[in-house]
């Protein structure tokens, strides 16, 4: 079974809900990280946003089976948010745990 990382990208007052959504769904953890994305990427800015040209946002991560990213996607889509997000996965090729 393939794995990959998931990671949206949205804007940092719907984080917690993304999240919830996610972990609710897939019942896997969850990682979230504030961000600052600086530019004009006015497709997906606030207002405040737009005028400062930083957008706040949080990447809300986790890591499933390949199979399972439209599920995802579908249980962050339907949670409760103000602005769009976008997202990407990556392959996982190894991975473990150092004791």
């Amino acid at each position: 079974m393939s794995r990959v990382v998931l990671t949206l990208f949205c804007g940092a007052d719907d984080g917690e809900a993304v999240d919830a959504a996610l972990r609710d769904c897939l019942h896997l953890p969850v990682h979230q990280r504030r961000e600052a994305v600086l530019g004009r990427d006015f497709d997906d800015a606030a207002t405040g946003e737009r005028v400062a040209g930083t957008l706040a946002r949080v990447a809300v991560e986790v890591e499933l089976a390949a199979v399972r990213v439209e599920e995802a996607l579908a249980a962050a889509t339907q949670a409760r948010r103000r602005l769009p997000f976008r997202w990407r996965t990556v392959a996982i090729t190894d991975g473990g745990r150092v004791v």
